[in-house]
C-alpha cells in the first residue's frame, strides 16, 4: 500500500502543513504512521477540505463526521460576523487571534478569497461612525497574519516570487494576495510602493507578478513588454476586470 509524505498530502489537498497539523489536533484526521499518510487518510484529508471550504467550524466538522447525518448550520456568514463583533467590541490581539485561528483552519485559498476578500470589500463600504477605525484595524491585523505566514515560509523550502503593486484601489488587498500566494508554496518578497515605475526585488526569484488593481501606467507596461522580450516569467494579475485584455494584447506583442 502507498503511502505519502506531509508535503504530498499538503500539496495534494492545497493546505499549508500547519492546517493539517490542526486537522490532526482537532480529530479530524488520524496522525500518520511511520511510513506516512495511506490513500484513505489522504481522502479523509481532502473531505474535510469540502466541508471547510463552507465555512465551518472545525468542531462542526467533527461532529458531521462522527454523525454524517447532521446538518451543518454555520458558514462564511457567520465566521465573518464573528470578525465584525471583534472589530466592533474587542481588542487588537483578539482581532488578530481570530485571524490566525481562521487561517489555519481553513486552506489559504478560501481563508482569503472566502473569508478576507468579503470582510475587506464590507468593510470598505461601510460609512457607520467608526467604520475607518475598523478598517484600519482589520488592515493591521491582515499585514500581522501576513508577516507570520512569510516568517513560516522563510524556514521552508518554497518557492520565490515577487509581488509587484502597479496599482490597488485599497492599501489591504496586495497584502490579501501575499497571504494567498505564500499559502500555495511560495516565498513572497512585496513591493507595494505604486510608484508608477517599475521596482528592483532585494532577492533572487522564479516568477514575478505585476498586481494591477486599478490601471497601469505606460511605463510598465513597456517594462512588462520587455520583460516578455527577454523571456522573464512575468505576469499581470489583479482584479483590474481590463487587466485580461491588456495582458493578451501585450503578450501578442511580445
Amino acid at each position: 500500500m502507498p503511502f505519502h509524505t506531509t508535503d504530498t498530502v499538503c500539496g495534494i489537498v492545497g493546505v499549508l502543513p500547519e492546517t493539517l497539523r490542526r486537522w490532526r489536533r482537532a480529530g479530524l484526521i488520524s496522525p500518520p504512521s511511520k511510513e506516512g499518510y495511506s490513500d484513505a487518510q489522504l481522502a479523509c484529508a481532502l473531505r474535510v477540505l469540502d466541508l471547510t471550504a463552507g465555512g465551518n467550524t472545525l468542531f462542526d466538522i467533527h461532529a458531521t463526521l462522527r454523525w454524517p447525518g447532521l446538518a451543518l448550520r454555520g458558514g462564511w456568514t457567520f465566521r465573518e460576523e464573528d470578525m465584525l463583533q471583534l472589530l466592533h467590541r474587542h481588542t487588537d490581539d483578539d482581532v488578530r487571534r481570530e485571524m490566525r485561528m481562521m487561517a489555519t483552519d481553513y486552506c489559504t485559498d478560501d481563508f482569503v478569497n472566502r473569508y478576507l476578500r468579503p470582510l475587506n470589500l464590507w468593510l470598505r463600504s461601510d460609512a457607520s461612525e467608526g467604520a475607518t477605525e475598523r478598517q484600519g484595524r482589520f488592515h493591521a491585523a491582515v499585514l500581522a497574519q501576513w508577516s507570520l505566514m512569510a516568517s513560516a515560509s522563510a524556514r521552508r523550502v518554497a518557492i520565490p516570487l515577487f509581488l509587484e503593486a502597479v496599482s490597488v484601489t485599497d492599501s489591504t488587498e496586495i497584502w490579501m494576495e501575499a497571504i494567498r500566494l505564500t499559502g500555495q508554496g511560495f516565498r513572497v518578497e512585496v513591493n507595494d510602493a505604486c510608484s508608477g515605475i517599475p521596482a528592483s526585488a532585494l532577492r533572487r526569484h522564479d516568477h514575478h507578478l505585476m498586481w494591477c488593481g486599478n490601471g497601469i501606467s505606460a511605463a510598465m507596461r513597456d517594462h512588462f513588454r520587455l520583460s516578455l522580450e527577454r523571456g522573464e516569467a512575468i505576469m499581470l494579475t489583479g482584479d483590474d476586470r481590463r487587466l485580461a485584455s491588456n495582458a493578451d494584447a501585450l503578450t501578442a506583442v511580445a
